[in-house]
């Protein structure tokens, strides 16, 4: 029996490589890596995943609307920050610690550690001095402001020390230690809420703080950041010619990642904007996070070696199929979702069909976006000119729709605004 399967593996082995494109694909020592560290990261992605979902269906049932609504207009917050508040340093170890020696990826992550030492905190301080009267004009208690902060600053430390780890490819090492601070995340959270009866929003924001404050311990230990190395004028300028092309395009792409959310809750209830943060928000994060993490973190060091327009032209024959995938995919999920959430969220299917088409077509843009930045510092400043010449029509289109169609005009509103963004993209693109 074993000698009649062995010979049929033989034939069908000689059979595939007569196919020279296949033949050369598994040869291929990259492609190898890049499939198999896909398989292992999306492994453990969909174990962290339900351990996520367990502390977000526990905190929406735990919570009343007006505050999950809460936990999602600061984690917003922290989203859109972040990227200034490290300069967006993360994208160049993405784009040049795979590709550097032993002693140049000491030098650029010495230089990535001492420049968020100093802009952090500098950036910190200086949000903190933000007007009341400002956040009260968008509808930000300064309490929630400041807690945005503090979660801005651990998310930033963790963005830095991953970015460490996905330069020099340890994937296993992230998928660990993101399973590790999920755990305590979770666990921190059932404490609370169930043994300690200590319900609110501001529970939730300091379990993910402090999962983020112990995924960096771990992150940097691994990566042996111990100590700053010498570093040279030539690197800074490598290092922070690159980030600073790509602030613009990767903090524009957070505004209108989340200016939605901030227009719900500027226009309409509180417990409205935690039913949109139920249908919208929460879902949506999970697939922009399952591509940032899954797609991403294998696949930018792959995108540093690759043909990029070849790569443009294969990503465009599988739009369809991407739209279809993730529509359908999110669909599904936040069906399952709204009806774990409990009665105060009820099903409306125009919601799901508006957002599962939102997160589709915001996929498709963060994908081109990643392509397009990677070619280089011309490429990604292009990328963020794009974006914003685009939104000022997209702001004004949320602002309109927002204000006079509720919750129901924020869901069409995202869809035409990430339409605008892709043709935008596109057009400053074209013949890529």
């Amino acid at each position: 029996m074993n000698t009649k399967a062995s010979k049929v593996y033989m034939l069908f082995r000689e059979k595939i490589l007569e196919n020279t494109k296949l033949k050369h694909i598994i040869s291929n020592s990259d492609y190898r890596d890049f499939l198999t560290s896909i398989n292992r990261v999306f492994f453990f992605k969909v174990i962290v995943y339900l351990i996520t979902t367990i502390i977000i269906v526990l905190t929406a049932r735990t919570l009343t609307p007006s505050q999950f609504g809460r936990t999602g207009v600061i984690s917003n917050i922290a989203y859109l920050l972040f990227v200034p508040m490290i300069l967006a340093v993360h994208s160049a170890m993405y784009k040049f610690l795979p590709e550097s020696d032993a002693k140049d990826r000491k030098e650029l992550m010495s230089i990535a550690a001492l420049g968020s030492l100093i802009s952090i905190p500098v950036f910190s301080i200086s949000l903190l001095f933000i007007n009341k009267l400002i956040l009260k004009q968008f509808n930000i208690p300064f309490n929630e402001w400041q807690l945005a902060i503090l979660l801005t600053i651990f998310l930033s430390l963790s963005t830095i020390s991953e970015s460490y780890l996905r330069g020099h490819r340890k994937f296993n090492s992230i998928c660990l230690f993101k399973l590790f601070s999920a755990v305590i995340n979770l666990v921190l959270i059932i404490i609370c809420f169930f043994v300690l009866n200590i319900k609110s929003f501001e529970i939730y924001v300091y379990s993910l703080i402090i999962s983020h404050l112990v995924f960096t311990a771990l992150a940097l230990t691994r990566a042996k950041i111990f100590k700053i190395c010498k570093i040279s004028l030539s690197g800074i300028k490598k290092v922070y010619i690159y980030s600073f092309s790509n602030i613009l395009s990767m903090f524009l792409g957070g505004v209108t990642f989340s200016s939605d959310l901030f227009f719900v809750n500027y226009f309409c209830s509180s417990s409205t904007v935690g039913v949109y943060n139920a249908y919208q928000g929460f879902v949506k994060n999970i697939f922009s996070v399952l591509f940032y993490e899954v797609f991403l973190v294998v696949f930018l060091p792959f995108l540093a070696k690759a043909n990029h327009r070849g790569l443009v032209k294969s990503i465009r024959r599988y739009i369809p199929v991407i739209i279809a995938a993730v529509m359908i995919g999110s669909g599904l999920l936040t069906i399952i979702f709204i009806l774990l959430f409990g009665q105060d969220y009820k099903l409306n299917l125009i919601y799901i069909v508006l957002s599962s088409l939102g997160i589709a077509l915001y996929t498709i843009y963060q994908i081109y976006v990643y392509v397009y930045n990677i070619e280089g510092s011309k490429r990604a400043m292009l990328t963020g000119l794009s974006t914003l010449a685009i939104l000022p029509f997209a702001l004004g289109l949320q602002y309109y729709l927002v204000r006079f169609y509720d919750m129901k005009g924020a869901l069409i509103s995202v869809v035409l605004t990430n339409l605008l963004l892709i043709l935008s993209l596109k057009i400053a693109n074209r013949g890529r």
